[in-house]
């Protein structure tokens, strides 16, 4: 299994990634405010009375700067906490901009209005629903409660104000219940049983909207963060499957950590006398040479459906049929080393006219049973074939320079390949046998048959 640091590692990549959507989320509810306040203040100038205009207009601006003051403060280390502090800001200007009496106008008239058509209660719903824009569940949850805290005062300093402009007497608190209700259920009209009622509707659908949009948002950096997961694991098998299997691998519910037995086709590749061809040669030459051939190699076992197993210095190893064995394992195993043999021909034409000496390669392909699994250190895990099959690919391929071969193949192999019908008389006509071979670090000998590279020049 992973090991405590790779998952902190994971973990900690993660936060960095959403980190990074919550601040773009910044950027992107700045441009989206400012259109939305430009749009209500230019509202408000055809809707709105002349007394009201000054309020409403001055609100919008004050929300644009507080806006402006989120976005221009994003990077800095103490941008979440001028975040929420805006966001009380915000909810106290469009609360006072909302209940508020103009001043000379009769206040009964403005608060029937008020209660009566629950504006200060939209304005924050409104309010409420583009804090989601920011992608943070934090910001969401604080603009929900400031709101809620906001909908209580409205209706404290209403009932305050209104039974202070009646002259009751605001001590005797036996006097000052009733006369509440009797006001609110002025102000806000029949449609409601008890100014009780009232104002517990608009919490409890407050409380709610602020629930499911602060869900929503969670849910949303949730998906991101399997999506982003799921990627970096798609990745990472990438480096290890061809990618027609990488897709279903990443899907899948198998635990592939765990070692398993099956039948597979392993195919070994090298350079013949890589040593005495970059002798003297800088490093960086070096490096770029293996880089060439092993993208030519991957090239050709992804081409084929094959598993690029690892690098081994100048060599590659591949397998056919991991992580789940198919009828033609053998026949494409083989395939793809005449490709192989190909691409380094190819190759060897371009290194011809620019002088460069010609480039032999060394395949073996053998099939059997295998052990797959991750292998290696709980830090650096590695999903790998090993066996008795595993061995004697190796050996078959060391075999090739024995026999001035470029393909040393098993008679498994190429039965295999024969029998399963992908494999025909043309294909295995350039393989003659050899006969029983025996392997080093093996007691039982191998029918072995291989493709001279004479055959590989009339090719």
């Amino acid at each position: 299994m992973p090991s405590a640091l790779t998952q902190d590692g994971a973990f900690a990549r993660l936060q960095l990634r959403l980190q990074e959507e919550e601040h773009n989320g910044l950027a992107f509810a700045f441009r989206f405010r400012l259109i939305a306040l430009g749009t209500v203040a230019v509202w408000l100038l055809f809707a709105a009375g002349p007394a009201r205009v000054g309020i409403g207009v001055g609100a919008c601006v004050a929300m644009m700067a507080s806006a402006w003051l989120v976005y221009a403060l994003r990077s800095s280390p103490h941008a979440r906490a001028v975040q929420l502090a805006v966001t009380v800001l915000d909810v106290t200007v469009i609360t006072i901009g909302t209940i508020v009496p103009i001043p000379g106008a009769e206040n009964g008239l403005w608060l029937e209005q008020v209660f009566g058509r629950r504006s200060l209660f939209l304005y924050l719903v409104i309010y409420l629903t583009a804090s989601a824009l920011s992608y943070s569940v934090r910001t969401v949850i604080v603009t929900g409660a400031a709101s809620l805290v906001a909908l209580v005062g409205s209706f404290v300093w209403t009932a305050l104000d209104q039974a202070r402009a009646q002259g009751i007497d605001l001590a005797g608190t036996a006097e000052l219940w009733p006369a509440v209700r009797s006001i609110f259920a002025r102000l806000i009209g029949p449609g409601f049983v008890t100014p009780e009622a009232f104002l517990v509707q608009q919490l409890v659908f407050m409380a709610l909207c602020t629930g499911f949009i602060a869900g929503a948002v969670w849910r949303a950096r949730t998906h991101l963060g399997r999506t982003l997961s799921a990627e970096a694991e798609r990745n990472n098998l990438a480096r290890y499957f061809s990618p027609n299997l990488v897709d279903r691998l990443a899907g899948a519910e198998n635990d592939y950590e765990a070692g398993r037995e099956s039948k597979a086709t392993v195919l070994f590749v090298d350079v013949v006398g890589f040593t005495r061809l970059m002798e003297g040669q800088p490093p960086q030459q070096t490096i770029n040479f293996l880089r060439v051939f092993h993208q030519r190699m991957a090239e050709c076992i992804f081409a084929h459906g094959g598993t690029l197993d690892k690098f081994i210095g100048d060599g590659v190893m591949a397998t056919f049929g991991t992580p789940d064995a198919q009828p033609d394992d053998e026949t494409r195993a083989l395939r793809c080393a005449l490709g192989m043999v190909r691409s380094v021909e190819a190759w060897n034409r371009g290194r011809r006219t620019r002088g460069l000496p010609a480039v032999r390669i060394a395949v073996g392909v053998h099939v059997g049973p295998v052990l797959m699994g991750a292998i290696g250190s709980p830090n650096r895990l590695e999903y790998s074939a090993v066996g008795d099959t595993v061995n004697v690919a190796s050996r078959l391929e060391h075999l090739a320079r024995a026999h001035d071969a470029a393909i040393v193949a098993s008679a498994e192999t190429l039965a295999a390949a024969v029998n399963s019908g992908g494999f025909g008389a043309v294909d295995s006509k350039h393989f003659r046998p050899v006969g029983a071979v025996q392997v080093p670090g093996r007691s039982e000998p191998v029918e072995v048959f291989v493709m001279p590279l004479l055959t590989v020049a009339a090719r």
